[in-house]
């Protein structure tokens, strides 16, 4: 990615929807429709298998950038089936951790969530920490001050995750600066039920400084479409 004033964050997670094939195939889809917007930078999470080859095929466009989906709490050595921060150095520029997905299937506590922050940090990869209201107390805790200030932080509500629906404006806002007071007062990410239909309108709300989609960034020519509609800063 080439370096820009980044105002906004719109983050892409293709989870375990996607093969390696059909990875590559999304690219070339995104490729063919995506414009950059100033002051817009869009954060795909990738699959460590496609990792690669994405960056391969998308490392060109201005304003594009990847997130490792998670990492390992442990360094480089004898853990079986791990993929440590350090083989993502210069690969991704930010790791996603602590999704809902993560602390539901795989039962991540906030230590294991902390013990990959600092494995991130150690590999100048930016942590971007997923919280909702339940667990952010636990997970702040972990974090003295001037460590909570080199995370970005996104509130993604269950419900909104499980049902692919927004919450509304007031609800967001109020949610989201609830999570800033505790977090020294950041502006913070937003993912729930995020889609191309409302992503502006949530993009755009107090404190809100980026949108995550699911479901919302599989189709690709849809996604990019939905990027260009967002605000330039110029």
């Amino acid at each position: 990615m080439s370096e820009q004033q980044v105002d906004k964050i719109v983050l892409a997670n293709w989870k375990a929807n996607f093969s390696p094939a059909r990875a590559t195939l999304w690219c070339d889809e995104f490729s063919a429709v995506y414009q950059p917007v100033v002051g817009i930078e869009v954060v795909i999470a990738v699959p460590f298998l496609c990792m690669q080859e994405v960056a391969r095929k998308l490392n060109e466009l201005e304003g594009v950038s990847f997130a490792a989906q998670s990492v390992s709490p442990y360094p480089q050595g004898s853990y079986s089936g791990s993929t440590p921060a350090a083989w993502l150095r210069g690969l991704a520029k930010y790791a996603l951790l602590g999704h809902r997905e993560r602390r539901d299937y795989f039962h991540e506590t906030a230590q294991d969530v902390a013990k990959q922050v600092y494995e991130s940090l150690a590999e100048e990869l930016v942590p971007i920490v997923c919280v909702d209201q339940s667990n952010i107390n636990a997970q702040t805790a972990v974090f003295d001050t001037q460590d909570l200030l080199k995370i970005k932080w996104a509130y993604t509500p269950k419900d909104a995750e499980q049902l692919e629906r927004a919450h509304g404006k007031e609800s967001i806002e109020t949610a989201v600066s609830s999570i800033a007071q505790k977090v020294g007062y950041q502006s913070v990410l937003y993912g729930g039920g995020v889609k191309s239909g409302n992503g502006r309108q949530i993009l755009e709300l107090s404190g809100v400084q980026g949108i995550m989609l699911g479901r919302g960034c599989l189709d690709a020519p849809a996604f990019a479409k939905m990027l260009a509609t967002l605000p330039s800063t110029a």
